[in-house]
């Protein structure tokens, strides 16, 4: 039987602390702090679990954010408790059980001595304050970025090379034979109508694209795309049928067609789709992390039309990938659910016959954000106008998807 305190794994958001809690804890009657039944639990003396919650809160915040030495408003215990984003409680959950297990989590030091610990404070009296993992990039790969949008991109590749390279065993990743992605391609084979029909009207059939017609293009017609330069001829893929469809930011009215695509054998590939915080438990892993993370917002930032020079980066760290002796790379969609995969070589993925679709785009749906304004009159001593780049343009693209992780 657990001694108190401890948390149970309703007490957790949907994030690493609770696969924690599942794989290794131990069956309670009640959880004190939750107050559901049934649930597995473990000490919050316990040591992965602890250097498992500081991490999260090196992700998720800034020091900015929870010390109050540097001007924060909340403390760092009623922040995590707010957020969501690590414990999962409503305010009656906020008493002495919470307390008592917080506090062993957070460990009252701020600043560990061994280098298997986790830092929550930098030592703000020198200037130095813990910047969230999401909240500052890898500065290496900033140069990078900037390098790619002003050099050649052969000058830039083994700088590019050099950072995939140095993460190679937290990106490799191997699907398994057998695993089964999705392809779109906006239109349809044919619109077809019965020659007589006893119904009022017309009931259209669609034959789909099919085959090479839903399969990586051919090289003569192959246009530049995120990860391919023209003439280069790769497979993208979604983890499901609607991710695939968003990839083509399709317009109301369009038909789109889909297939199933099956891997015939094993493929390994650079992810950058999702990584398992618990393999990152020291402040020199969790900075391997945020470079991680500063690669994929790279790979993912959605680029506007008019902005389609930045492909230049995101070709880049394509062919560095590729260099590397990865067939493919993972990233999270910027529009979908789901997750995509992008297959560099020609012989891994088999369209499922009788697996063909077409979707009808009824409507689309945007999630807007309100942003902070000034007004017209604004202080001109305190606001710098941004550089109107390209660079700055990404940078800029990158913050927000940081901030909306």
């Amino acid at each position: 039987m657990l001694e108190n305190p401890f948390l149970c794994e309703f007490c957790v958001a949907d994030n690493e602390l609770r696969w924690e809690l599942e794989e290794r804890g131990t069956l309670v009657q009640m959880c004190p702090i939750c107050h559901h039944k049934g649930g597995k639990a473990l000490s919050a003396t316990d040591p992965r679990l602890k250097r498992t919650f500081r991490a999260l809160i090196r992700l998720n915040f800034s020091e900015w954010d929870y010390n109050s030495h540097i001007g924060a408003d909340k403390s760092l215990q009623r922040l995590v408790f707010d957020c969501k984003s690590i414990f999962h409680l409503d305010e009656s959950a906020w008493g002495d059980e919470f307390e008592a297990a917080y506090l062993s989590m957070e460990e009252k030091s701020w600043y560990p001595d061994l280098e298997e610990d986790i830092s929550l404070g930098g030592g703000y009296w020198d200037g130095c304050v813990l910047e969230g993992l999401r909240d500052r990039r890898d500065r290496t790969v900033e140069d990078v970025v900037s390098g790619a949008l002003k050099r050649n991109w052969f000058e830039m590749e083994p700088s590019a090379r050099a950072l995939v390279q140095s993460l190679r065993g937290d990106l490799s990743h191997v699907v398994p034979t057998g695993a089964e992605y999705f392809r779109a391609r906006i239109g349809v084979q044919s619109r077809l109508k019965r020659k007589r029909t006893s119904r009022e009207g017309q009931e259209f059939r669609y034959l789909p694209h099919t085959g090479k017609d839903i399969d990586r293009p051919p090289l003569a017609v192959v246009t530049e795309g995120r990860f391919n330069r023209a003439r280069v001829s790769i497979l993208y893929l979604a983890s499901d049928t609607s991710t695939a469809v968003a990839e083509l930011r399709p317009h109301p009215g369009h038909l789109v067609s889909t297939a199933k695509f099956r891997l015939t054998r094993d493929l390994r590939v650079a992810n950058f789709a999702m990584h398992d915080i618990r393999n990152f438990l020291s402040d020199s892993r969790l900075e391997d992390l945020r470079r991680i993370l500063s690669m994929a917002d790279v790979l993912n930032v959605p680029v506007q039309p008019e902005h389609r020079s930045l492909y230049a980066v995101t070709q880049l760290f394509s062919d560095a990938v590729r260099a590397e002796g990865f067939d493919g790379l993972t990233f999270r969609s910027s529009v979908g659910c789901g997750t995509n995969l992008t297959c560099f070589v020609s012989d891994a993925f088999e369209m499922v016959v009788g697996s063909e679709g077409v979707q009808e785009v009824v409507s689309l749906q945007y999630r807007m954000t309100e942003l902070s304004v000034l007004s017209q009159d604004y202080d001109r001593e305190v606001f710098l106008k941004d550089e109107d780049s390209p660079l700055a343009t990404l940078l800029h693209g990158m913050a927000r998807q940081g901030s909306e992780k």
